[in-house]
């Protein structure tokens, strides 16, 4: 591109005017042990009503993806003039869910439309499928320079109030991705706190949350997420069954954290899932048991054992986790008095139940097995 199209379009202000024109600067590289090697770089703007992004997209299917190997692990950087809109960053959560040998890295000059909700939510999605996505700083803006536009052999000169604009720029993205941890500590202490409620009205604000890690077999970063069931609508393991199956994956394992055992509907679900991917290693940690003592949904919990899901009480390595990996890995995770009192009661509970149905054995074989 030329120097005055760098300039306008990438210029990175609180406030772009007629700036309506989205620029793409894309590389390709291939994960080699030494050093990174380049495969395709080159530019793509909006045309004809079709983002920028979706461009590359149609590109790369046709020209790029056809002759990988899908063995080999690639990288691919964008440098953009501005972050993804909502309906692009679906298509690229898309793409990213169904292209495991692919990472993604995103730099943007100016935020999109950064006050509409969906966008926020899409730009956390990204990074929860294991994007980097961050604003442009000086070093992306001389790279990109570099590499892109067609410099004439000069270098890049920074236009006035570039560094405060990228200051301002990232602390906006940060603020926002800072979202990706779903979970508040106030949230975190309050809802999987496994003790017992003196009165029936706390049990009112004591939500269903459901935390998820998954490691793939790839060598790419764990996926996560946390999914809440709100009142009326799906259960929290619902939703994550159904983020799971949009991924079509079938080795990994996956980590789940949550503040009450699934009802016998979302347990014969995920039994039902897991039986149809025999590859696939899903445990299941649980804060509190729910309804324990009926025996529908004691029956839910021995179809999830069954199907060799491993489900277990958390404790304190589980707590401490959890709060790594959902609520603030900066800060150390301070237990609550009886944490390990109670949580070693409801495993003795969860034991019984296992015994009182005959599924002890069967417990400890799948256990062994995944194990070894």
């Amino acid at each position: 591109i030329s120097q005055e199209t760098f300039k306008f379009h990438f210029k990175n202000l609180r406030y772009a005017i007629d700036r309506k024109d989205t620029f793409l600067c894309y590389e390709v590289t291939r994960k080699d042990c030494d050093s990174p090697v380049s495969l395709h770089h080159g530019v793509f703007k909006n045309k004809d009503n079709i983002h920028a992004e979706i461009c590359f997209l149609y590109w790369f299917h046709d020209k790029v993806l056809k002759v990988l190997s899908p063995r080999e692990e690639f990288k691919i950087t964008w440098y953009m003039s501005w972050s993804p809109c909502f309906e692009c960053a679906e298509q690229v959560l898309r793409f990213l869910a169904t292209h495991h040998n692919l990472s993604l890295d995103i730099f943007s000059s100016r935020l999109y439309n950064i006050r509409d909700p969906e966008n926020q939510q899409n730009l956390c999605r990204l990074v929860q499928e294991g994007a980097q996505v961050a604003a442009m700083d000086l070093y992306e803006f001389k790279k990109c320079w570099k590499k892109f536009v067609d410099n004439g052999g000069r270098r890049f000169r920074p236009w006035k109030k570039l560094l405060t604009n990228f200051r301002y720029q990232d602390s906006k993205l940060q603020e926002i991705l800072r979202r990706v941890h779903l979970l508040s500590e106030e949230e975190f202490y309050s809802q999987f706190y496994n003790q017992r409620v003196k009165h029936l009205c706390y049990y009112h604000g004591m939500k269903p949350y459901l935390c998820y890690q998954l490691e793939q077999f790839n060598g790419q970063a764990p996926l996560k997420g946390c999914l809440l069931s709100e009142k009326g609508k799906q259960h929290a393991e619902i939703l994550f069954l159904d983020k799971i199956r949009s991924m079509e994956l079938s080795q990994v394992i996956i980590t789940c954290y949550l503040t009450w055992s699934p009802c016998p509907n979302c347990a014969w679900q995920l039994a039902a899932f897991k039986r149809d991917r025999p590859d696939l290693i899903l445990h299941i940690y649980t804060s509190r048991l729910y309804f324990h003592w009926k025996r529908p949904f004691q029956k839910g919990l021995c179809s999830l054992w069954q199907s060799g899901i491993l489900v277990d009480v958390m404790d304190l390595p589980q707590f401490t986790d959890c709060w790594t990996n959902f609520v603030n890995p900066k800060r150390p995770f301070w237990p609550w008095k009886g944490l390990e009192i109670i949580s070693r009661r409801t495993q003795r509970r969860l034991h019984r139940i296992k015994e009182s149905w005959g599924l002890q054995d069967l417990v400890n074989d799948f256990g062994n097995l995944q194990l070894g």
